[in-house]
């Protein structure tokens, strides 16, 4: 006979395979678990993270309610604004330009410049139109230039108009001396010449409106007399200037 186990038994060698096995299966079970965490309960997490979004459907519906609450109340403002600035620029005079005089006109060619002295004035005529409001204009300056030329800025005082009252002002404008362009200098004086010139006048400043008894100050305004032509106004016409209110000066 041979020299085979009994077919009941186990070698040493198939016993300790078997225990290997065995511990080797464990552990990957034990790994397992580690690394795939057990699954909470769908309506717990949702809930949960709803929690910690802090909005919900009622925090929804809020949000979406004031949203459109202060779009309304930004409209609100916004036609209020423009309703109140048209009626501010409703109520600026009626601006025109009547009168132009030169007094002098001087060009002197040296080797190195072209030196210009003029002396002019201009007068401008303004008319409030209302019924009840009183205008206040304060704190303008005008500026004047033709043919390219800057004649530099010019003060002009306070004025008040009553409801219905027209008022001049009168702007003069000098330089003596002052370095010019050959080519500007020689165009002004043809102009002057001709009597064709034309003159470009700028009002800035800021106006208050009187309304029963109550005071609107502070409003910053712009009269635009651009494009003036002399030949016009000796014919007895007054160009009209553009006057509005204008925030950013």
């Amino acid at each position: 006979m041979s020299g085979s186990a009994p077919k009941g038994n186990r070698t040493p060698l198939q016993k300790s395979l078997s225990r290997r096995v065995s511990f080797n299966e464990a552990t990957i079970s034990k790994a397992h678990d580690r690394r795939t965490p057990p699954l909470a309960d769908d309506d717990s997490d949702t809930e949960s993270r709803s929690r910690r979004r802090g909005c919900g459907p009622r925090c929804n519906s809020c949000c979406a309610w004031t949203s459109l609450i202060l779009g309304i109340l930004l409209l609100l403002l916004l036609l209020v604004g423009g309703i109140y600035f048209a009626f501010l620029q409703s109520n600026l005079p009626e601006v025109h330009l009547h009168r132009l005089d030169i007094y002098t006109i001087d060009v002197v060619n040296t080797n190195n410049d072209t030196l210009l002295t003029a002396d002019f004035e201009v007068r401008i005529n303004a008319t409030n139109g209302s019924d009840r409001i009183e205008l206040g204009f304060r704190s303008m300056t005008a500026s004047m230039s033709s043919a390219g030329i800057d004649f530099g800025d010019v003060k002009i005082g306070d004025l008040h108009q009553l409801p219905r009252m027209s008022t001049d002002m009168k702007i003069r404008a000098a330089v003596k001396n002052a370095s010019v362009e050959e080519a500007a200098a020689k165009e002004l004086q043809d102009n002057v010449k001709e009597r064709m010139l034309v003159i470009n006048v700028v009002i800035k400043g800021h106006i208050d409106f009187f309304l029963g008894g109550k005071k609107m100050n502070g409003f910053p305004f712009k009269i635009d007399c651009s494009q003036m032509d002399q030949s016009v106004i000796d014919n007895g016409n007054s160009p009209k200037c553009n006057a509005k209110m204008s925030p950013l000066q």
